[in-house]
Protein backbone atom coordinates (compact mmCIF):
# COMPACT_ATOMS: atom_id res chain seq x y z
CA UNK A 1 0.00 0.00 0.00
CA UNK A 2 2.92 2.68 0.66
CA UNK A 3 4.36 1.81 -2.59
CA UNK A 4 1.35 2.64 -4.45
CA UNK A 5 0.85 5.90 -2.46
CA UNK A 6 4.30 6.57 -3.12
CA UNK A 7 4.04 6.46 -6.56
CA UNK A 8 0.80 8.03 -6.80
CA UNK A 9 2.36 10.73 -5.27
CA UNK A 10 5.99 10.85 -7.07
CA UNK A 11 3.32 10.96 -10.57
CA UNK A 12 1.80 13.81 -8.78
CA UNK A 13 5.15 15.94 -8.07
CA UNK A 14 6.56 15.13 -11.65
CA UNK A 15 3.30 16.74 -13.10
CA UNK A 16 3.75 19.57 -11.10
CA UNK A 17 7.02 20.61 -12.13
CA UNK A 18 6.40 20.02 -15.50
CA UNK A 19 3.04 22.06 -14.98
CA UNK A 20 5.30 25.39 -15.32
CA UNK A 21 5.47 24.87 -19.25
CA UNK A 22 1.64 24.88 -19.79
CA UNK A 23 -1.41 26.56 -20.38
CA UNK A 24 -3.73 26.05 -17.61
CA UNK A 25 -7.64 25.61 -17.87
CA UNK A 26 -10.41 25.32 -15.51
CA UNK A 27 -13.16 22.42 -16.24
CA UNK A 28 -15.84 20.39 -15.18
CA UNK A 29 -16.84 16.46 -15.41
CA UNK A 30 -19.84 15.16 -14.92
CA UNK A 31 -19.84 10.94 -15.10
CA UNK A 32 -22.37 8.42 -15.23
CA UNK A 33 -20.36 4.79 -15.19
CA UNK A 34 -23.10 1.61 -15.67
CA UNK A 35 -22.57 -1.88 -16.01
CA UNK A 36 -25.49 -4.15 -16.73
CA UNK A 37 -24.74 -7.67 -15.37
CA UNK A 38 -26.33 -10.63 -17.82
CA UNK A 39 -25.07 -13.42 -15.75
CA UNK A 40 -21.97 -14.83 -14.52
CA UNK A 41 -19.35 -14.24 -17.18
CA UNK A 42 -20.96 -11.37 -19.13
CA UNK A 43 -21.88 -7.99 -19.24
CA UNK A 44 -22.21 -4.47 -20.44
CA UNK A 45 -20.53 -1.86 -19.03
CA UNK A 46 -21.24 1.65 -20.92
CA UNK A 47 -21.12 4.92 -19.68
CA UNK A 48 -21.99 9.19 -20.48
CA UNK A 49 -19.69 12.02 -19.43
CA UNK A 50 -20.28 15.61 -20.15
CA UNK A 51 -17.63 17.73 -20.16
CA UNK A 52 -18.11 21.41 -19.58
CA UNK A 53 -15.02 24.23 -20.58
CA UNK A 54 -14.58 27.42 -18.20
CA UNK A 55 -16.86 27.21 -15.47
CA UNK A 56 -20.56 25.37 -15.91
CA UNK A 57 -21.88 27.11 -18.99
CA UNK A 58 -19.38 26.84 -21.88
CA UNK A 59 -19.22 23.89 -24.47
CA UNK A 60 -16.73 21.23 -24.39
CA UNK A 61 -17.26 17.34 -24.85
CA UNK A 62 -20.05 14.12 -24.94
CA UNK A 63 -18.44 11.16 -23.97
CA UNK A 64 -21.09 7.80 -24.80
CA UNK A 65 -19.06 4.79 -24.75
CA UNK A 66 -20.67 1.01 -24.06
CA UNK A 67 -19.34 -2.73 -24.48
CA UNK A 68 -19.87 -5.96 -23.96
CA UNK A 69 -17.48 -7.72 -21.20
CA UNK A 70 -16.68 -11.07 -20.67
CA UNK A 71 -15.40 -12.58 -17.21
CA UNK A 72 -12.71 -15.11 -17.18
CA UNK A 73 -12.94 -15.33 -13.83
CA UNK A 74 -13.07 -12.65 -10.56
CA UNK A 75 -9.79 -10.89 -11.64
CA UNK A 76 -9.80 -10.85 -15.61
CA UNK A 77 -12.23 -9.70 -18.03
CA UNK A 78 -11.82 -8.61 -21.68
CA UNK A 79 -13.92 -6.39 -23.31
CA UNK A 80 -15.14 -5.62 -27.33
CA UNK A 81 -17.20 -1.59 -26.98
CA UNK A 82 -17.54 1.67 -29.42
CA UNK A 83 -17.58 4.70 -28.43
CA UNK A 84 -19.02 8.19 -29.70
CA UNK A 85 -17.60 11.47 -29.14
CA UNK A 86 -18.21 14.97 -30.36
CA UNK A 87 -16.29 17.70 -29.25
CA UNK A 88 -16.23 21.22 -29.60
CA UNK A 89 -14.35 23.33 -31.41
CA UNK A 90 -13.95 27.01 -30.78
CA UNK A 91 -12.14 28.03 -33.94
CA UNK A 92 -15.38 26.59 -36.22
CA UNK A 93 -17.82 27.03 -33.77
CA UNK A 94 -18.65 23.35 -34.61
CA UNK A 95 -19.11 19.78 -32.83
CA UNK A 96 -16.18 17.89 -34.37
CA UNK A 97 -17.13 13.87 -34.03
CA UNK A 98 -14.79 11.12 -32.92
CA UNK A 99 -15.38 7.77 -33.27
CA UNK A 100 -13.95 5.38 -31.43
CA UNK A 101 -13.04 1.06 -31.46
CA UNK A 102 -11.42 -0.29 -28.61
CA UNK A 103 -10.07 -3.37 -26.59
CA UNK A 104 -9.15 -3.53 -22.90
CA UNK A 105 -8.31 -5.90 -20.02
CA UNK A 106 -8.87 -5.69 -16.81
CA UNK A 107 -7.09 -7.40 -14.14
CA UNK A 108 -8.19 -6.70 -10.58
CA UNK A 109 -5.70 -7.48 -7.88
CA UNK A 110 -6.65 -9.93 -5.20
CA UNK A 111 -5.62 -8.34 -1.41
CA UNK A 112 -6.56 -4.75 -2.20
CA UNK A 113 -9.07 -2.68 -4.08
CA UNK A 114 -7.01 -2.12 -6.95
CA UNK A 115 -7.69 -2.15 -10.89
CA UNK A 116 -5.54 -2.31 -13.82
CA UNK A 117 -6.65 -1.48 -17.09
CA UNK A 118 -5.03 -2.00 -20.93
CA UNK A 119 -7.25 -0.59 -23.53
CA UNK A 120 -6.32 -0.06 -27.28
CA UNK A 121 -8.18 2.28 -29.26
CA UNK A 122 -8.74 2.52 -33.02
CA UNK A 123 -9.96 6.79 -33.46
CA UNK A 124 -11.66 8.46 -36.37
CA UNK A 125 -11.27 11.84 -35.60
CA UNK A 126 -13.24 14.65 -37.68
CA UNK A 127 -11.30 17.37 -38.98
CA UNK A 128 -13.20 20.93 -39.28
CA UNK A 129 -13.43 22.37 -42.90
CA UNK A 130 -11.39 25.57 -44.37
CA UNK A 131 -13.58 28.75 -43.07
CA UNK A 132 -16.19 29.72 -45.67
CA UNK A 133 -16.89 25.84 -46.89
CA UNK A 134 -20.47 24.81 -47.28
CA UNK A 135 -19.64 21.41 -44.85
CA UNK A 136 -18.51 21.54 -41.57
CA UNK A 137 -16.25 18.13 -41.53
CA UNK A 138 -13.55 18.55 -43.85
CA UNK A 139 -11.74 15.10 -43.18
CA UNK A 140 -11.27 12.38 -41.03
CA UNK A 141 -7.83 11.24 -39.55
CA UNK A 142 -7.02 8.14 -37.77
CA UNK A 143 -4.93 7.22 -34.73
CA UNK A 144 -3.96 3.91 -32.77
CA UNK A 145 -4.12 4.95 -28.96
CA UNK A 146 -2.82 2.82 -26.11
CA UNK A 147 -3.93 3.86 -22.58
CA UNK A 148 -3.29 2.00 -18.71
CA UNK A 149 -5.30 3.25 -16.11
CA UNK A 150 -4.76 2.32 -12.50
CA UNK A 151 -7.26 3.14 -9.86
CA UNK A 152 -7.13 2.46 -5.95
CA UNK A 153 -9.89 2.35 -3.55
CA UNK A 154 -9.27 3.01 0.25
CA UNK A 155 -12.06 2.61 3.19
CA UNK A 156 -11.76 5.22 5.53
CA UNK A 157 -12.08 3.48 8.93
CA UNK A 158 -13.41 4.18 12.28
CA UNK A 159 -12.96 2.54 15.38
CA UNK A 160 -11.06 -0.01 13.28
CA UNK A 161 -14.20 -0.96 11.31
CA UNK A 162 -15.04 -0.03 7.50
CA UNK A 163 -16.74 2.80 6.89
CA UNK A 164 -19.12 3.68 3.98
CA UNK A 165 -16.37 6.60 2.89
CA UNK A 166 -13.72 5.65 1.02
CA UNK A 167 -10.71 7.68 -1.28
CA UNK A 168 -9.82 7.00 -4.59
CA UNK A 169 -6.67 7.69 -6.23
CA UNK A 170 -6.18 6.94 -9.49
CA UNK A 171 -3.85 7.41 -13.05
CA UNK A 172 -4.24 6.61 -16.84
CA UNK A 173 -1.82 7.59 -18.79
CA UNK A 174 -2.63 7.56 -23.13
CA UNK A 175 0.23 6.52 -25.77
CA UNK A 176 -0.64 7.30 -29.85
CA UNK A 177 0.85 4.38 -31.72
CA UNK A 178 2.01 3.22 -35.27
CA UNK A 179 -0.06 4.54 -38.40
CA UNK A 180 -0.97 7.52 -36.23
CA UNK A 181 -2.13 10.73 -38.61
CA UNK A 182 -3.75 12.39 -35.15
CA UNK A 183 -0.30 13.09 -33.61
CA UNK A 184 3.22 11.97 -34.49
CA UNK A 185 3.89 12.35 -30.96
CA UNK A 186 4.16 9.37 -28.41
CA UNK A 187 2.72 11.28 -25.32
CA UNK A 188 -0.78 11.96 -25.90
CA UNK A 189 -1.83 12.81 -21.81
CA UNK A 190 -1.95 11.90 -18.43
CA UNK A 191 -4.51 12.04 -16.19
CA UNK A 192 -4.25 11.92 -11.73
CA UNK A 193 -7.44 11.84 -10.36
CA UNK A 194 -8.17 12.23 -6.25
CA UNK A 195 -11.53 11.50 -5.05
CA UNK A 196 -13.66 11.41 -2.02
CA UNK A 197 -16.47 8.81 -2.04
CA UNK A 198 -19.50 7.61 -0.30
CA UNK A 199 -21.20 3.80 -1.04
CA UNK A 200 -24.82 4.24 -1.26
CA UNK A 201 -25.95 0.86 -1.89
CA UNK A 202 -24.08 -2.51 -2.29
CA UNK A 203 -24.64 -1.32 -5.83
CA UNK A 204 -24.27 2.20 -6.00
CA UNK A 205 -21.77 4.93 -5.22
CA UNK A 206 -20.37 8.43 -5.71
CA UNK A 207 -17.57 10.38 -5.73
CA UNK A 208 -16.38 14.07 -6.00
CA UNK A 209 -12.36 14.77 -6.61
CA UNK A 210 -9.97 16.89 -8.31
CA UNK A 211 -8.45 15.89 -11.75
CA UNK A 212 -5.17 17.37 -13.28
CA UNK A 213 -5.41 16.54 -17.03
CA UNK A 214 -1.65 17.25 -18.91
CA UNK A 215 -2.69 17.34 -23.00
CA UNK A 216 -0.10 17.84 -25.85
CA UNK A 217 -1.43 18.54 -29.10
CA UNK A 218 0.11 17.44 -32.47
CA UNK A 219 1.80 20.61 -32.05
CA UNK A 220 3.84 20.00 -28.93
CA UNK A 221 2.31 22.80 -27.15
CA UNK A 222 0.57 21.61 -23.42
CA UNK A 223 -2.18 22.35 -21.61
CA UNK A 224 -3.15 21.08 -17.98
CA UNK A 225 -7.06 21.23 -17.17
CA UNK A 226 -8.21 21.87 -13.48
CA UNK A 227 -11.14 19.53 -13.28
CA UNK A 228 -13.82 19.04 -10.67
CA UNK A 229 -14.56 15.48 -10.97
CA UNK A 230 -18.12 14.18 -10.17
CA UNK A 231 -19.26 10.13 -10.65
CA UNK A 232 -21.72 8.02 -9.96
CA UNK A 233 -20.96 3.70 -10.34
CA UNK A 234 -23.80 1.54 -10.42
CA UNK A 235 -23.79 -2.20 -10.92
CA UNK A 236 -27.36 -3.62 -12.34
CA UNK A 237 -28.28 -6.99 -12.32
CA UNK A 238 -30.97 -8.13 -15.38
Amino acid sequence: MKKVLLLLAVIALTRYASAQETTHAYQHWYTYFGTMKINQHWSVPFDVQLRIRDGISNKGQLLMRGGLQYAINKRHQVLLGYAFVPTYNNVSDTWLPEQRIFEQYIYKAPKIDMTHRFRLEQRWVAQSSAPGAHRAIGDWKYGNRLRYFNRTQLAIRHHQQSTRFYVALQDEIFLNLWGNSISNLLFDQNRFLTAFGYQISPNLKADIGYMNQLVQVNSGAKTMNHILHFSVFQNINL
